[in-house]
């Protein structure tokens, strides 16, 4: 399938996945982004009304945020990007997206009404990439879903928390080289993140303050129970910038944790 070229720094090709995405020749690839507002927290009311409070809102919007912002990268690297709002709402099928993000920092998986992970684990056995974003330890039940759910993909034993990194307000991490993949720029600053403790077959991607990883990446072959998918993690939304967060945002990770999702 002929690929799509995108302008960040310098020309990019997009390959592999793109490549064998499962729409007639000569489209561009689609990459789905989505999230879903309720949780398991004080029994599946929207969680985000009270974490979120500090933002100034009563909306989701710190998700809502980073939704155009991911969009704008995705567009720039080559891709054609849709917006999913509900579990309910995920196909079954997700075979035509070559990459997905799950964008919902606050919301697990098991005990949601509409709980993804078949279709999710579907989608990464098919060959699927997706990223799921997680957050500080004050956000545990979305973390504690994300180390249930790679596990189960056959990760490894995956476990996360240290409660001091919540407590910092810049971490400043090196972007590992093999991961630069759409630009060369190795600088991260991630804000109060949490840290994957245990990450299993990943390799990480970045590391908050010296040896525990914020950004992991469990590459194609590495998940036993989905040997032809991958799953990018990062434990920080303040990367995104947006509203909520500015100061932190960083286009060049953004544009790399793509092509890693795309390649690796």
């Amino acid at each position: 399938m002929p690929v799509h070229a995108g302008r960040l720094g310098f020309w990019f090709r997009p390959q592999d996945r793109a490549q064998i995405v499962k729409d007639p020749p000569d489209t561009v690839p689609d990459v789905l982004v989505f999230y879903d507002p309720l949780t398991n927290k004080a029994g599946n009311t929207n969680y985000y009304f009270t974490i979120i409070g500090y933002y100034g809102t009563t909306d989701v919007q710190p998700v809502r945020d980073v939704w155009p912002i991911i969009k704008a990268r995705e567009e720039a690297l080559g891709f054609r990007v849709t917006l999913i709002q509900s579990y309910e709402q995920l196909p079954s099928d997700l075979s035509k997206y070559v990459h997905i993000w799950d964008i919902g920092y606050a919301s697990p998986y098991v005990g949601h009404p509409f709980d993804p992970t078949t279709k999710l684990s579907n989608y990464l056995k098919q060959g699927g990439a997706m990223f799921l974003l997680g957050e500080n330890v004050a956000f545990g039940n979305r973390d504690d879903a994300i180390e249930t759910f790679v596990t189960a993909m056959g990760g490894g034993n995956i476990t996360t928390y240290d409660a001091d990194y919540a407590y910092y307000t810049n971490i400043t991490s090196t972007v590992q080289p093999e991961f630069l993949l759409a630009n060369n720029s190795n600088s991260i600053t991630f804000g109060a993140p949490n840290v994957f403790t245990n990450w299993g077959t990943g390799t990480p991607i970045a590391t908050a303050g010296t040896t525990l990883p914020t950004a992991v990446v469990w590459k194609t072959g590495s998940l036993s129970n989905a040997r032809a998918g991958a799953i990018v993690s990062v434990l920080d939304i303040n990367f995104f910038g947006g509203s909520f967060a500015p100061g932190y945002y960083n286009p060049n990770f953004i544009a790399n944790l793509s092509i890693i999702m795309n390649k690796k």
